[in-house]
C-alpha cells in the first residue's frame, strides 16, 4: 500500500507545483520582476521554515547539533539550485510555460534521477529496474528534443504575427521585449542548465538523510522529516533569485507598481504556496516509494510537471494558430512523456 500512495502523492504533488507560475499570467499591473520578489520571499523564505517548525518537533535542537557539512552541503545546493528557479522563471516569461516546462524538467529529470541512483545505488544500475530508469530518462529527453523542436517552430512563427509567445497584452507580467532567433536559442541554453541545476534539490534530499534520521529520533514523523532539510536548502536558492528581481526593479523603475497594484500581490503568494506545497508533498512521498524512492519520485514528479506546464501552455493559448506539423511533434512528446511515466513505474515496480 505505501507504494501506492508514494505514487498518488508525487502525482498529486506534481500537478500543484506544475501549475504554480499560472498566476504569472493573472498580473493586470505587476511586472515580472514584481511577481518574481514576492514568490521568492514566501516561497523560499516564509512558507519553508514555518512548515518545517510545525512538522518537525525539535526542530531547533537537530539544527543546533548538525555537523558544519551537513549545513554547508544542502546550502551550496541550494545555491546552485537557485539558478535553475531563476531560469524556470525567466524560461516562463520569454519562452512560455509548455517549451520552458518540457525542457526543464526534461533535463531536471535525467540528472535527478540518474545522478541519486549511481552514486547511492550504484548496485541497481545494471539490474532491471536500473535499467528501466535509462530507458524513462532517454524517453524523456526524446520527449523534450521534439518539444523543443515545436517550441522553436512556434516562436518563429508567432514572431512573425507579431505575437511574442502568444501571451496577451493585459498579461502584463509577460510583457517582453520583441524576440529573435538568437535570444531564443541563448535562452534555451539558459533553461538547460537550468535543468541541470534543478536536480541539485533533489540530490540535496537524497543526502540529507542525517538531518531526516535526527528529526526522527527527536519524535518527527518519517514522512514530515524531509521537511527539515528544505530551509537550509531554499534559503541559498533564494540569493539568486532576491538578487536579479531587485535588479529588475531598479532598472526598470517598477518599484512603484508595489503601491499600485496590491491585489495583484495575491498571484505571487499563491504560486508560492503552490510551490513549496507541492515540494513538500513529493518529498513526503519519496519516503513511501521504496530504496529508489528519491530518483523514481523525482521522475514521476517532474514528467508530471511537465504536463501540467503543457496544458496551462495550451489553455492559455500559446499554441493557438500553429499549424499541425508544428504542433504534431509537440503533442507525441507530451505522449512519449506519458510513456516515460509508465517506465518509471515499471522500474519502481522491480525495485521492490
Amino acid at each position: 500500500m505505501g507504494l501506492i500512495h508514494g505514487f498518488i502523492l508525487t502525482v498529486i504533488a506534481g500537478n500543484i507545483t506544475g501549475f504554480c507560475l499560472l498566476p504569472l499570467k493573472w498580473e493586470r499591473i505587476w511586472k515580472f520582476e514584481n511577481f518574481w520578489l514576492v514568490y521568492t520571499v514566501v516561497s523560499l523564505l516564509i512558507v519553508p521554515p514555518i512548515l518545517a517548525y510545525v512538522m518537525c518537533p525539535g526542530l531547533l535542537g537537530v539544527y543546533s547539533s548538525l555537523p558544519t557539512q551537513e549545513w554547508v552541503r544542502p546550502l551550496v545546493l541550494g545555491i546552485l539550485w537557485g539558478f535553475a528557479q531563476l531560469g524556470a522563471g525567466m524560461g516562463a516569461h520569454r519562452l512560455g510555460f509548455a517549451l520552458a516546462g518540457a525542457v526543464l524538467g526534461g533535463v531536471g529529470t535525467a540528472v535527478g534521477t540518474l545522478v541519486p541512483l549511481i552514486m547511492q545505488h550504484s548496485n541497481l544500475v545494471f539490474q532491471t529496474s536500473g535499467l528501466l530508469i535509462f530507458a524513462g530518462t532517454a524517453i524523456t529527453l526524446v520527449a523534450v528534443s521534439l518539444c523543443g523542436w515545436a517550441g522553436y517552430h512556434r516562436e518563429a512563427l508567432t514572431r512573425e504575427q507579431g505575437r511574442g509567445a502568444g501571451f496577451g497584452s493585459h498579461e502584463t507580467a509577460m510583457t517582453q521585449a520583441e524576440p529573435t532567433s538568437k535570444s531564443y536559442i541563448l535562452m534555451l541554453i539558459a533553461v538547460v542548465i537550468s535543468g541541470v541545476l534543478s536536480a541539485c534539490t533533489n540530490i540535496a534530499l537524497g543526502y540529507g538523510g542525517d538531518i531526516m534520521a535526527r528529526v526522527r529520533a527527536a519524535g518527527g514523523a518519517p514522512q514530515w522529516a524531509p521537511f527539515a532539510v528544505w530551509p537550509i536548502v531554499l534559503v541559498g536558492g533564494s540569493l539568486s533569485n532576491l538578487g536579479y528581481a531587485i535588479v529588475l526593479l531598479t532598472r526598470n523603475k517598477t518599484w512603484g507598481n508595489f503601491g499600485a497594484g496590491p491585489r495583484d500581490a495575491v498571484n505571487p503568494a499563491l504560486g508560492a504556496c503552490m510551490w513549496f506545497g507541492g515540494i513538500a508533498m513529493y518529498s513526503s512521498a519519496t519516503t513511501y516509494l521504496g530504496v529508489l524512492g528519491v530518483s523514481i519520485g523525482f521522475a514521476l514528479f517532474t514528467i508530471v510537471l511537465i504536463l501540467c506546464g503543457q496544458l496551462s501552455g495550451l489553455f492559455t493559448g500559446e499554441w493557438r494558430q500553429i499549424p499541425s506539423r508544428i504542433y504534431g511533434k509537440f503533442a507525441i512528446g507530451v505522449v512519449l512523456l506519458f510513456l516515460a511515466i509508465i517506465t518509471f513505474g515499471a522500474a519502481n515496480y522491480y525495485s521492490s
